[in-house]
């Protein structure tokens, strides 16, 4: 049997807060939406992430369906998950299959390992600075 045709970009969405906002899925999609629509990439629909924190069953589906898919849409890189161990399990299927992740917020694309390594580098930073409070900080 031959190879699955890429079919095109599933958008990933979420209904919790997000970067310390709540973002409506009406937006969230319409965000996903304009970046297919800029970048000619063929939009699937969204898969929304359920409440609970931490959750991540809708991005393992999503990971599942990687052979038949161009990528994950996803609206923002505050969605990937927080858990170290589940995003390298992410980053693991990104190296082995012909599978790309693109941010429509932050127009960022991670396709590769060194996309994965920037990815990691901005996700250290983004802690780093959420959490000022605690770092000793010299008094000027």
């Amino acid at each position: 049997m031959g190879e699955v045709p890429k079919r095109g970009w599933r958008g990933y969405i979420s209904s919790r807060e997000q970067g310390g906002h709540f973002i409506p899925q009406r937006v969230q999609n319409l965000v996903i939406r304009d970046y297919a629509a800029r970048h000619g990439l063929l939009f699937l629909l969204s898969a929304v992430e359920y409440y609970m924190d931490d959750c991540t069953m809708m991005l393992r589906a999503l990971v599942d369906e990687a052979d038949s898919l161009a990528g994950i849409l996803f609206y923002s890189t505050h969605l990937l998950p927080k858990d170290p161990v589940v995003r390298e399990q992410l980053w693991q299927q990104v190296r082995e299959r012909d599978f790309t992740l693109r941010f429509a917020l932050e127009e960022l694309v991670v396709a590769d390992a060194q996309g994965i390594t920037a990815m990691e580098d901005l996700l250290l930073v983004r802690d780093l600075t959420e959490n000022r409070s605690d770092f000793d900080l010299v008094d000027r």
